[in-house]
C-alpha cells in the first residue's frame, strides 16, 4: 500500500510540475497580498498622517478601511482593493483641481516646502509600485493547450 501513495505522489509531483494550475498562481498572489500587506503595515502610521492631512476624516476613514481589509487574511476583497486604489488616487492628488472635493480644501492648506509632502510623494511611488507588483501576479493567467485533432 505505501508503494502505491508514493508513485502516486510522484505522479502528482510531475504532473503538477508540467501543468502550472491555478493554485500555484494563487501562491504567487498570496505571496505578493503579503508583500502589499507587510508594506501596509510597515507604513500605518504614515498612511493614516497622509491620509488625513490630504483628505480630512473621509481621508482617514478610507485609510483605515484598506488597513482593516489587509488585517484579514487571505486575498483582498474587490471592495479593499477598490478602497486602496481610492487611497492611491487621494495619495496621488488626483482629484485636488476638482473644487467640489474636500482633497481641494486640504492641499490648498500644505505648504510646498514641508518635508512632509516629500514623504508623501515617497509613500504615494512605493505604494503604486507594490499595487502594480501584485496586480502583474493576479493577470497572469495559466497556459491553456490546444489539442489539434489528425483529419
Amino acid at each position: 500500500m505505501a508503494r502505491i501513495w508514493q508513485f502516486l505522489r510522484r505522479r502528482q509531483k510531475n504532473f503538477l510540475d508540467v501543468f502550472p494550475f491555478p493554485n500555484a498562481l494563487g501562491a504567487a498572489r498570496r505571496r505578493r497580498a503579503t508583500g502589499l500587506r507587510a508594506y501596509l503595515g510597515d507604513h500605518r502610521d504614515t498612511l493614516l498622517n497622509s491620509a488625513a492631512l490630504l483628505g480630512g476624516q473621509p481621508g482617514v476613514r478610507l485609510a483605515q478601511s484598506v488597513l482593516d481589509g489587509f488585517d484579514i487574511l487571505g486575498t483582498p476583497t474587490r471592495r479593499t482593493m477598490r478602497a486602496l486604489d481610492d487611497l492611491l488616487d487621494l495619495l496621488m492628488l488626483e482629484h485636488v483641481h476638482d473644487p467640489e472635493r474636500i482633497e481641494a480644501a486640504h492641499f490648498v492648506m500644505i505648504d510646498p516646502a514641508s518635508p512632509i509632502v516629500e514623504e508623501i510623494c515617497l509613500l504615494a511611488d512605493d505604494l503604486d509600485d507594490m499595487l502594480e507588483a501584485y496586480r502583474a501576479v493576479k493577470d497572469v493567467r495559466p497556459a491553456t493547450f490546444e489539442h489539434e485533432v489528425a483529419a
